[in-house]
């Protein structure tokens, strides 16, 4: 029998009727939409590309000669750079997204990470090329504290879920972008076979510094600070085909304003933030969300696939390049897979079923490394080698996509920049954590590492299991009812239909 948390939105009846709104390229403006919010939908594409550098520069042989060959923990400190810089902006810019609103963050950002590819791209010792990636992952957690909740926030109410759970695929495409310039790169002689994938960071981040301004703000921000005017104008345009009259904008600006108006009663100081039990709820599933996200094994095959592969007996630098590039392809296929399900499937089946296959995973790899390293059994390499792929097919289905859509989903508008910011700084926690620790323990215990990571996981499914919440069907607003009791809920539920009827009223007077 299913946990009670399988059935936490069956009482939560949707008031939209999305089924008959046509697709976004059918609709006015709708192309317009998104074209403008790849501002936003790459904003982890720089991210992904170091991330990958990360492995790649291990295999150059002219960036191991210029850098000195760091292995163990000065390997470990430059895996966890990126994660290091990124902690900074949210212990003292968490306010950034409520304050000056969900664009400049990606603009600051950008910026940011621009200046970090240059001083990577100039770098002269190992430490100055670990500062750089210091401040690229600065500049990356300024774009993230703005832009998935735009992105979120924007999103025409037809396609929210799957634009939400689109926009963390672009660090696996940073990730493939980064895999195969290095693979392409590896044959240059001399320090161009770092410096042109370095150098390519700099793509994305050009791209969303002259884009974001031509993107709309969110509405919600905008009712939040009293320009509700401006909001409802962007409403009418990009969700309303330029209809002023469109019901589906009235509802969605009553909606947005019923849930401000309710929320604006409660304080949310960060002392209020912990304070409240339903946001202690929230909180505790966004906080296991962000860590089972860096902590299932990913970071492994992330950041330090070349030592994985040399232990399964591949030693070249193209096949190891090669293979990481495979890698990271496979990756971005399940991910956009996963983008194009996520409305056939419950949010739980994905968790439930990709944090399952990774335990199952996890303790064939672990096997199958023991009887290659110790044996050197042939067939066993070949199997870890196969695991890899198995593996990121189910990390990728779990945990890559909603590791943005399900914390934005849990909580309210109010929580949502704050939340996000706590989220973010789990994450460059954790990150930092396993960056540093991963390389240490399989130069020192090998193998028998990987049992922590079949224990590990393992908790990881019970908890997913037992706790994590069904969110898939209501609205942003409806779900912020999701924790404050089945009282809460069915007001909220009287209070729209109500608005909903007053609509249909007002219609038929029109007609007579």
């Amino acid at each position: 029998m299913a946990p009670p948390a399988a059935h936490a939105v069956d009482s939560i009846i949707p008031v939209l009727d999305l089924d008959s709104v046509p697709p976004f390229w059918r609709r006015k403006n709708g192309v317009l939409l998104y074209f403008l919010l790849t501002s936003s939908l790459l904003a982890s594409a720089a991210l992904g590309i170091d991330g990958s550098m990360t492995n790649g520069m291990q295999v150059l042989r002219a960036w191991q000669d210029r850098f000195g060959h760091p292995t163990g923990s000065k390997l470990g400190f430059f895996g966890a750079a990126n994660a290091i810089g990124g902690v900074i902006p949210f212990i003292f810019l968490n306010w950034i997204g409520d304050k000056l609103g969900r664009r400049l963050p990606t603009a600051l950002g950008s910026i940011v990470i621009i200046i970090g590819v240059l001083v990577e791209f100039f770098a002269t010792s190992l430490n100055m090329y670990i500062g750089g990636k210091i401040v690229l992952g600065i500049g990356s957690s300024l774009i993230q504290m703005g832009a998935p909740v735009l992105v979120t926030e924007l999103s025409h109410p037809k396609e929210r879920v799957q634009v939400t759970t689109f926009y963390n695929t672009s660090i696996v495409l940073g990730y493939v972008i980064g895999a195969w310039a290095t693979y392409g790169c590896a044959r240059i002689s001399g320090s161009w076979s770092w410096r042109l994938p370095t150098l390519i960071q700099i793509v994305p981040s050009t791209y969303q510094l002259l884009l974001v301004f031509f993107c709309p703000e969110s509405p919600r921000w905008l009712v939040a600070k009293g320009h509700p005017d401006k909001a409802r104008a962007i409403l009418v345009k990009y969700h309303g085909e330029c209809d002023p009259n469109s019901q589906l904008v009235d509802f969605e600006f009553r909606e947005i304003q019923q849930a401000l108006s309710k929320e604006s009663e409660q304080n949310i100081s960060w002392k209020d933030f912990f304070s409240s039990t339903p946001n202690l709820k929230r909180i505790a599933l966004c906080f296991a969300t962000a860590v089972f996200s860096q902590s299932s094994g990913n970071l492994l095959v992330s950041n330090y696939l070349t030592k994985i592969l040399e232990d399964t007996g591949i030693k070249s630098d193209k096949d190891i390049t090669l293979v990481n590039g495979m890698v990271t392809l496979w990756q971005y296929i399940v991910a956009l897979s996963v983008t194009a399900l996520i409305d056939r499937f419950k949010r739980r089946t994905f968790f439930l079923v990709g944090s399952g296959g990774v335990v199952v995973t996890f303790i064939v790899w672990t096997i199958a490394a023991q009887q290659y390293l110790e044996r050197n059994s042939l067939a066993a390499g070949h199997l870890v080698l196969a695991c890899i792929f198995v593996f990121q097919a189910f990390y990728t289905f779990a945990w890559t996509n909603l590791v943005v859509t399900y914390p934005l989903e849990v909580v309210t508008y109010r929580m949502r920049a704050k939340t996000w910011a706590f989220v973010l700084l789990t994450i460059q926690v954790a990150s930092i954590f396993g960056g540093y620790v991963n390389p240490i323990a399989l130069q020192n215990i090998g193998w028998k590492f990987y049992i922590y990571y079949c224990i590990w996981v393992t908790i990881i499914f019970l908890v997913v299991y037992f706790f994590f919440v069904e969110t898939a069907g209501p609205t942003l607003e409806e779900l912020a009812n999701l924790f404050e009791g089945e009282g809460a809920r069915r007001e909220f539920a009287e209070k729209a239909a109500k608005v909903d009827n007053e609509d249909v009223i007002v219609e038929e007077k029109s007609t007579v």
